[in-house]
C-alpha cells in the first residue's frame, strides 16, 4: 500500500509535467492552498500526504484544508455525502514493544528498522461532507503579507548568514552563507520569500545540521533530488507561515530534472517529500517561543 500511494502522487504529477508546458505548469504545491489538517484531530499532515491531499484540493477544486476518514466525521457529527471518492493517505503505527521490526512493512519514509507500521486510510476533504462543524478560525484570502514580517522573524530566527548583492541567489557550502540577489529586484515579495525558503532548505542538508546525503539514494540524479527536496520543503515552510507559493525562478529547468527522475524512481517523490518535511520542521524548531506562527 504504501508503494501505491508512491506511484499514484508520482505518476499524478508526471501526468501535467508532461502534458503542459514547464515554463507555465503550476504543480500542486504552488498557490494559496494552506496546510492540510486533520479536522479530527488538528494534526497537520506531513511528506507525501501533502503532495497527495494538495493534488486531490487541486484536481477538485477544494479551498478548506481539513480532512478527516469517514468516521471521524461522522464523530464529528458530519455526513460524507454519498458517491463521494476518497483520497489516500498513509499513517504509521508504532508497534509494540519486542515486535519484529524486520518483518514490518516499510517505505522510504521511515528509516530502515524503525519500529513501525505503514497503514492506509481513506480521507475526504470537508467539502465532500454534510454537516460539517464550523471551523474555528476564519483564513484570510489574502495570503500575501507586506513585508512578509512573519516570514522575516522566521529567517532571523535560524540564524543563517545571508549575503544580499549579485544576480543569482544559492547556498555556498564551503562558506556555509546564502546569496541572495536585493529583494527589490523580485517581481513579488512571494517570490522573494520562497527563492529564500528554497536555500534555507538547501543551508540545513549540510553535515553539522542534518547531513542530508542523497548521493547514495539517488547517484548522478542527487542534484535534481535536492532541488525537488528544496521545492517541496519551501513549499511547506510558506504554506505554514500563510503566504503564497509561487514558482522557483529555475523551475522550468527543474522540473525537467524533475520528470526523469520520478519516471524511473516512483519512491523518490515520497522520499524528497519526507526530506522536505524535515528540514521545514527543523527551521521551524530553531523559532523563538515569541515568534509569530503566520
Amino acid at each position: 500500500m504504501p508503494n501505491d500511494l508512491h506511484a499514484r502522487a508520482a505518476a499524478a504529477i508526471l501526468e501535467q509535467l508532461e502534458t503542459a508546458d514547464p515554463a507555465s505548469w503550476a504543480p500542486p504545491w504552488h498557490g494559496a492552498d494552506p496546510m492540510p489538517r486533520n479536522a479530527s484531530t488538528g494534526r497537520r499532515y506531513r511528506g507525501l500526504n501533502i503532495l497527495a491531499l494538495w493534488c486531490a484540493a487541486q484536481a477538485n477544486g477544494y479551498t478548506d484544508a481539513r480532512w478527516a476518514t469517514y468516521r471521524q466525521w461522522a464523530a464529528l457529527g458530519a455526513q460524507v455525502r454519498r458517491a463521494e471518492r476518497s483520497t489516500l493517505v498513509l499513517f504509521y503505527k508504532e508497534l509494540p514493544s519486542g515486535t519484529d521490526a524486520e518483518a514490518t512493512t516499510h517505505d522510504s519514509s521511515r528509516p530502515a528498522g524503525a519500529p513501525f507500521v505503514a497503514r492506509a486510510a481513506h480521507v475526504f476533504n470537508v467539502a465532500q461532507v454534510d454537516a460539517a462543524p464550523t471551523r474555528a478560525d476564519t483564513p484570510s484570502s489574502d495570503t500575501t503579507i507586506l513585508p512578509l514580517p512573519a516570514f522575516d522573524s522566521f529567517v532571523t530566527d535560524t540564524g543563517a548568514t545571508i549575503h544580499e548583492g549579485g544576480t543569482r541567489a544559492c547556498y555556498v557550502p564551503a562558506t556555509d552563507t546564502i546569496h541572495m540577489p536585493a529583494r527589490a529586484t523580485f517581481h513579488s515579495t512571494e517570490g522573494y520569500a520562497g527563492t529564500l525558503a528554497h536555500e534555507l532548505v538547501h543551508w540545513t542538508g549540510t553535515p553539522h545540521r542534518l547531513a542530508r546525503d542523497l548521493t547514495g539514494r539517488f547517484g548522478a540524479r542527487s542534484y535534481a533530488a535536492e532541488e525537488l527536496v528544496a521545492e517541496l520543503g519551501a513549499a511547506f515552510i510558506l504554506a505554514d507561515l500563510g503566504i503564497a507559493r509561487i514558482p522557483h525562478p529555475n523551475h522550468a529547468a527543474y522540473c525537467a530534472s524533475w520528470a526523469p527522475l520520478l519516471r524511473t524512481d516512483p519512491n523518490a517523490l515520497a522520499t524528497a517529500a519526507t526530506q522536505g518535511s524535515r528540514a521545514a520542521d527543523y527551521l521551524a524548531a530553531m523559532q523563538a517561543p515569541d515568534a509569530p506562527s503566520g
